[in-house]
């Protein structure tokens, strides 16, 4: 775990400044969940981060703001900008007197990486940027440290009514929730003569009527602090470019001499061969300290170099075994995908029913959940292959096990080549999951707030569905498809009727004749065609040159 102070407005200059770090935290691709509390909005607060927000919206599996109203500390304007531009907000507000909703907490979640911003600093510019604020920026490894994994679960679970939107303080922002804030005087309007935006000067929330305003100064917003590395000691690298050189061949007489006078591995002091005890030693100390580049050190456990207890040894060689593995899956059944990732598969006879088992193992281990305790060297070894170690929040449902085996059952339906470009009848639970996928991409869920297939899953199943000949829009595929293929059919009559007819075969005739009733069927098929769902065929005809009943003459039929 890593913490760092953010304070400005003392004069001292603004290098932690709170608004920086939002700002660049929104853009790390190192996340992929953001929640902010803060007690009061004014427009520019959000301004000051908008544009961040805005790629946050499109790159994030979620976006949202829990923002209160209490003390005419937050603005009309404000809530209106979040509204307009899209941003899941939602206001909360007890209506007890002496209950005040008062925090100012940032919490940015990512497979490797979490981020935790917490202090003084509210979603105004004054607040993030001018006034004398006091935060504490917290970064740690997601499911490795456990301190910080501590921290976020006892966060999540104070706020967890507001997460998990049950309770009915929260309300989600609308219009109609604008409207109603101001009719009962919770929020204030920036907006003052001649269309001007005013700052009020902050005091807390606790503004009167008679209080001044500012103008909204400019926002100058640049990048700040970026989450490389949250280890309490930073892992240094001595490995001199001379080791590098005598590797090879000092490498090669350990492996001689273990093999000949110490099949132990390890090399006595009491050697003749001082250079090699020397260099056996260096590499000893480089692992102690944490210094052996990672390369040398799976070289070094190749030959069995006894790294301290012997059967941890054997573990991290039989580990690499199947890190190898898992490479080899990644290469050659998901070589464009962005993340690896092995389902759990529950058929045992399938071929990769065991890595998909030990991929699971590693999930718990890294959670502290399963022995040996999980490591360093494991924890960059899966980095490097962008590992996906959960699917959470993946899309509208929370089963996200269920939709990876789902996923699995569909690459197993299109390892039958037969079924190329093809999707499983609906009939079936693959295929009713399929069509809902593709519902949810393109039309989004039902209901007043809609919900839409999250990038991520789009990704993965978009690349098996294309890989298999199948876009997205399966049904306006298959006719665009079908009225191309009878065009076909049309320009084969044209060349037929265009050559002699002497040395026309039965077969032949056969043929053409099927052609001509697939034509006729387009042109019948074309009279309903002219309108809005359905002109794009009639382009296809246009482009083509095919001639169909125009709408008035089917108007007269």
């Amino acid at each position: 775990m890593k913490a760092t102070f953010l304070g400005h407005g003392l004069g001292k200059g603004d290098k932690f400044n709170v608004g920086k770090q939002i700002a660049i935290s929104l853009t790390d691709n190192k996340y992929y969940v953001f929640n902010g509390f803060v007690a009061f909005a004014a427009v520019s607060g959000v301004l000051t981060i908008l544009k961040s927000l805005k790629s946050a919206s499109l790159n994030y599996n979620q976006v949202r703001f829990f923002i209160g109203v209490d003390n005419m500390g937050t603005s009309k304007e404000a809530l209106e900008l979040l509204l307009k531009e899209n941003i899941e907000t939602y206001i909360y507000h007890d209506k007890k007197e002496n209950v005040t909703y008062h925090p100012k907490l940032y919490i940015f979640e990512g497979v490797r990486f979490t981020r935790i911003i917490i202090g003084s600093s509210n979603l105004t510019n004054s607040g993030i940027k001018t006034n004398i604020e006091a935060s504490v920026q917290i970064d740690f490894r997601t499911k490795t440290d456990k301190q910080g994994e501590k921290l976020l679960n006892e966060i999540k679970s104070d706020f967890s009514d507001l997460l998990n939107l049950s309770s009915n303080k929260v309300s989600r922002l609308t219009i109609e929730l604008i409207e109603k804030l101001v009719d009962e005087n919770l929020i204030y309007s920036q907006r003052k003569l001649g269309g001007i935006i005013k700052e009020r000067k902050n005091n807390d929330g606790q503004n009167t009527e008679k209080n001044d305003s500012i103008d909204v100064p400019d926002f100058d917003i640049n990048s700040g602090i970026e989450q490389d590395d949250t280890n309490n000691k930073q892992r240094k690298i001595n490995f001199t470019g001379r080791e590098y050189e005598i590797f090879d061949g000092m490498l090669a007489r350990y492996v001689l001499h273990t093999k000949n006078e110490s099949p132990s591995g390890v090399i006595s002091n009491n050697t003749d061969d001082r250079e090699l005890y020397n260099w056996y030693r260096r590499m000893t100390d480089y692992f102690t300290n944490n210094e052996l580049p990672d390369e040398v050190f799976e070289r070094l456990l190749e030959v069995d170099f006894p790294f301290g207890d012997g059967k941890e040894r054997r573990r991290l060689m039989i580990w690499n075994n199947r890190f190898e593995e898992l490479l080899t899956y990644k290469n050659n059944v998901t070589p464009n995908e962005k993340y690896t990732h092995v389902p759990q598969f529950k058929d045992k006879s399938n071929k990769y029913y065991q890595l998909g088992t030990w991929c699971a193992t590693q999930k718990q281990r890294r959670k502290g959940n399963y022995p040996p305790e999980w490591t360093e060297y494991e924890e960059e070894k899966m980095a490097s292959i962008n590992f996906l170690w959960e699917v959470p929040n993946m899309g509208s449902r929370p089963k996200d096990d269920e939709w990876m085996d789902n996923l699995a059952g569909l690459e197993e339906y299109y390892n039958d080549k037969s079924n190329y470009k093809t999707i499983p009848l609906q009939s079936t639970k693959i295929g009713k999951w399929v069509n809902d996928q593709m519902t949810l991409k393109l039309n989004g869920s039902r209901g007043k707030v809609k919900k839409f297939l999250s990038p991520i899953r789009e990704e993965m199943l978009g690349d098996l569905l294309l890989r298999n000949g199948v876009e997205w829009e399966w049904e306006k595929q298959k006719h665009r498809e079908s009225v191309e293929e009878t065009i076909k059919f049309w320009k084969e009559i044209e060349l037929f009727e265009n050559q002699p007819q002497n040395n026309v075969t039965e077969s032949q005739k056969e043929l053409i004749k099927g052609y001509r009733e697939k034509v006729s069927q387009l042109r019948h098929r074309s009279k309903k065609w002219h309108n809005e769902k359905s002109k794009w065929k009639l382009e296809i005809l246009d482009q083509a040159g095919f001639s169909y009943p125009k709408l008035n003459e089917t108007e007269n039929e």
